[in-house]
């Protein structure tokens, strides 16, 4: 793959350990090391005054799923705290397979309040996928989608004996019993 087409998009070191699957560290040592290419750009509030940058390009290698232009698209905007596409970034991961990077995207994305990402955390949760297999952990984030209003979580927690009362979805439609 040419690898020069993101050679001008940096991101937060934070995005670059979470595409990657390692710590913040890492990356760190890497860009120490050479390994990789970044820069340092002010930061009024962070100690020193500076902070790291990565050349997505120089990474790359690392990522273990193509880098179509959508999908840098998707990780120039998470890179900035956009919940919908840090839920985006985790979807596609997922989508080939990676769940064990897949799972902190949604993580972060769920925090935001991202619902689909809350019901989506349930799934990994429940099923053990790429996080221990938690049923605890599933249903408190199937209760927080169904909080914000997601009608399929609700309905999964009504499949499940909590009382939700009735279930709005998109087009209208009301499910009572």
């Amino acid at each position: 793959m040419n690898t020069s087409r993101h050679a001008s998009i940096f991101i937060g070191t934070p995005t670059a350990a979470l595409l990657t699957g390692k710590s913040v560290r890492t990356v760190h040592n890497w860009l120490e090391s050479g390994e990789i290419q970044g820069k340092e750009v002010p930061a009024a509030r962070i100690p020193g005054g500076l902070v790291r940058q990565v050349n997505l390009s120089s990474i790359e290698p690392y990522i273990c799923i193509p880098l179509n232009p959508e999908l840098v698209d998707w990780i120039q905007q998470a890179d900035t705290g956009d919940a919908t596409a840090l839920k985006l970034v985790g979807i596609a991961f997922s989508a080939d397979q990676h769940h064990a990077i897949a799972v902190p995207w949604l993580e972060a994305a769920a925090k935001k309040g991202e619902v689909d990402a809350m019901d989506l955390l349930s799934w990994y949760y429940l099923n053990g996928a790429g996080v221990p297999k938690n049923a605890s952990i599933a249903l408190q984030w199937l209760a927080k989608a169904a909080e914000k209003g997601l009608p399929t979580a609700k309905f999964k927690l009504k499949q499940l004996g909590v009382d939700v009362g009735p279930i709005v979805l998109t087009d209208g439609t009301v499910i009572t019993g």
